[in-house]
């Protein structure tokens, strides 16, 4: 095992963390975001109509027992793609994933390793990180406002990091906390320690995590075999540079292995490292909120193949995703005609590059750089509102054309990476991306809205520059390649109600409401198969075909101070074209039928003791293999789960959750082949029980 990159950074963490632990020291539920006219913050995405859900860590680690997945699963429009031998998130919204549709995001960071290295490979985006760092996940539906909605086709979603605020008790300035999990059925072990520190002008926070999954049982009582660690830990730091500005240092690292069951049985190890600066100014004036943001991340893939582990073809396959990006937004707000009227506007650049060696296979050497400017306006006339946005986006594409295998022709044995780069080549090209959103409040409660918008998504250069199949010398030829690839165009348009009340069965309980009707015409849809224009080899290329996906999303949210509940459906339509190999890494993320959660509790002993219960349905699906005939139908299916905490005191607080109570049989939906009677008849995990306990001091 190969000793990740990021433990220098970690050591020169050291003293930090030894000093901040030397030191003495309710349950929310996903929420539907209504922004009645949109306020855009250049610090978080917000969808042009607002249409999105803020999950905490409670969503995460209590009622869905650390498994980011479920908690994205359980709200509206939102899904995933995740086999039972990847841990890697890659988040699905509107039917759209894989290759940037869905910008996902840490703290702000776009995340771009993509890894297409033998069965269990995918061209999905895929997120590796510990749900213990996690304070929670913001995800927006649809276009995308400011820096964050630069090539996002679909929408966005950013998994927030730990804050000084969720490690320290109220009242006071430094302290550490201490969470502990276990359970049975895989989820053997879940450590995190962390450590805050808050004075008048600085707070510092370092946290380390790790877990360790093993093998589960599913409904019909058959062992799936699974094998999954991770260790990691972030730091933060914020500094108060002045009375009208402050900056947020924030890095992140890790490492995650795992066993690949579904690729006849070989592990995979993943490192990341991110480090983000965010810098405020917010003078008092209302024509400046300026933020500034740069960011610079790793992630790097061994395909290690030693002693203790299964060897295959794979072993020696090494890659690295390196992305680097800025962002600068500023929002002012001024009087028009005696109404407010807010302008956001900025400019972002972003770039990954992908670096590989002469076994890297279906992943193709090569960076996309893409940039934008963006301002969007809302002006609100009594009880109208109008928001417009204009932005132009760009990208390039650069990738290798040629390469020789190390040993040939001119290219020395000892060349680095196995090969010698030979010929390189480009692609650009940009757009202008309009959207309008109209509103209007039927009563202070009640708002209807209608939105327009289009979006790209810029080809990658796994897809433009496509070296082909199981390549393992080295050596690149262009035959798979399509350097014409055109970008992604999708034209959004929404229709919506919002409905907000207070004091509906009580004096102080809340109601919201969001019901919306979404529709999107995609042209240009990428797709992998045999070229139209009749080159033998399989390639990825534009259809000619408009793709629409279409659907009815609902959610409804009840709190109060006796109980809660919520519930989340959507109803959809996501038929994206299955081409040549569609599900074998090329996953095309159709959406079930219709899939929901209905979320109930209560809260007793002044909110100490939560019990709640869910039900999570999933309707009919589909798994993509080789084609649309060949296919796959899932049986709809409906899991029943309970979960409880009570807070023993200001300091300790204890959990537990019981997952598919009914110990079920099901297939999950969107896994991908491996989790088929296809390939290894993986099922959907049986009863799971966790309990465990976090501790501040």
């Amino acid at each position: 095992m190969k000793t990740c990159n990021s433990l220098n950074f970690v050591a020169k963490l050291g003293v930090s963390i030894g000093a901040l632990i030397a030191m003495q020291s309710g349950v929310g539920f996903a929420q539907d975001v209504d922004l009645g006219t949109i306020v855009i913050d250049g610090g978080q995405s917000i969808s042009v109509t607002g249409a999105g859900a803020n999950l905490d860590a409670d969503d995460v680690n209590l009622k869905s027992g650390g498994d980011i997945a479920d908690a994205v699963r359980a709200t509206p429009g939102a899904f995933t793609r995740t086999p039972s031998d990847n841990p890697g998130i890659s988040v699905n919204i509107r039917g759209m994933q894989g290759n940037g549709r869905v910008n996902t995001m840490v703290e702000g960071v776009p995340q771009t390793f993509r890894n297409l290295s033998g069965h269990a490979g995918s061209f999905d985006d895929q997120l590796f990180i510990d749900p213990n760092l996690l304070a929670g996940v913001d995800i927006s539906r649809g276009a995308v406002n400011g820096a964050d909605g630069t090539g996002a086709l679909s929408g966005a979603a950013n998994f927030r990091l730990l804050d000084v605020d969720d490690v320290i008790r109220d009242g006071q300035d430094q302290g550490g906390m201490l969470r502990l999990s276990g359970g049975n059925n895989g989820s053997t072990f879940d450590a995190m320690a962390a450590a805050a520190m808050r004075r008048d002008r600085f707070s510092a926070l370092v946290a380390l995590s790790g877990y360790e999954d093993g093998d589960y049982v599913d409904g019909r009582g058959n062992e799936i075999a699974t094998d999954a660690k991770s260790q990691s830990g972030m730091a933060r730091a914020t500094f108060d540079v002045s009375s009208d500005s402050d900056l947020d240092v924030v890095a992140l690292w890790g490492q995650t292995d795992f066993l690949a069951n579904s690729s006849s049985g070989y592990y995979w190890e993943t490192e990341k490292t991110l480090g983000k600066v965010n810098y405020s100014f917010n003078p008092v004036s209302d024509a400046v909120d300026l933020e500034v943001e740069a960011y610079l991340q790793q992630d790097d893939i061994y395909f290690p193949g030693d002693d203790e582990q299964n060897g295959s073809s794979f072993n020696g396959r090494d890659g690295t995703d390196t992305g680097m990006g800025l962002k600068l937004t500023n929002t002012s707000t001024f009087s028009a005609f005696g109404n407010p009227l807010s302008l956001s506007y900025g400019a972002t650049v972003q770039q990954n590059e992908y670096d590989g060696n002469a076994q890297s296979g279906a992943n193709a050497s090569g960076t996309l750089k893409k940039y934008g400017v963006f301002l969007s306006g809302e002006y609100a006339v009594s009880d109208f509102d109008l928001a417009v946005g204009l932005r132009a986006d760009g990208y390039e594409v650069e990738g290798v054309t040629l390469a020789t295998a190390a040993g040939s022709g001119d290219c020395p044995s000892d060349a680095d990476g196995g090969r010698c780069i030979d010929e390189r080549d480009s692609r650009s090209d940009s757009a202008l991306l309009p959207s309008i959103v109209m509103g209007y409040k039927v009563t202070p409660q009640l708002r209807v809205y209608g939105s327009y918008a289009l979006t790209q998504r810029a080809p990658t250069a796994s897809e433009m520059f496509y070296p082909g199949g199981h390549s393992f010398s080295g050596s690149v030829s262009g035959s798979a390649q399509n350097l014409d690839l055109a970008a992604e165009e999708a034209a959004t348009t929404e229709l919506g109600v919002t409905y907000q009340t207070q004091g509906l069965i009580s004096a102080d309980d809340v109601l919201n409401t969001r019901f919306n009707l979404f529709r999107s015409d995609i042209d240009n849809y990428i797709v992998y198969g045999f070229d139209p224009n009749g080159t033998a080899g399989g390639i990825w290329y534009n259809t000619d075909d408009t793709t629409r996906t279409e659907g009815v999303e609902l959610s409804v949210n009840y709190d109060s101070d006796l109980y809660f509940a919520s519930l989340s459906y959507t109803k959809a339509d996501t038929r994206q074209p299955l081409s040549l190999y569609a599900g074998i890494g090329n996953d095309v993320g159709r959406l079930p039928d219709d899939f929901g959660t209905l979320d109930l509790g209560v809260k007793l002993l002044d909110a100490d003791l939560i019990l709640g219960a869910r039900v999570r349905y999933v309707g009919d699906s589909v798994i993509a293999i080789f084609d649309e005939e060949n296919s796959l139908h899932l049986d709809p299916y409906t899991l029943v789960d309970f979960y409880g905490s009570y807070q023993v005191n200001d300091a300790v607080q204890l959990f537990a959750s019981v997952r598919n109570v009914a110990d079920k049989e099901y297939y999950e939906a969107n896994t991908g082949i491996g989790d088929t009677e296809y390939a290894s008849d993986n099922g959907g995990r049986g009863r799971e029980v966790t309990v465990g306990g976090t501790i501040r001091f």
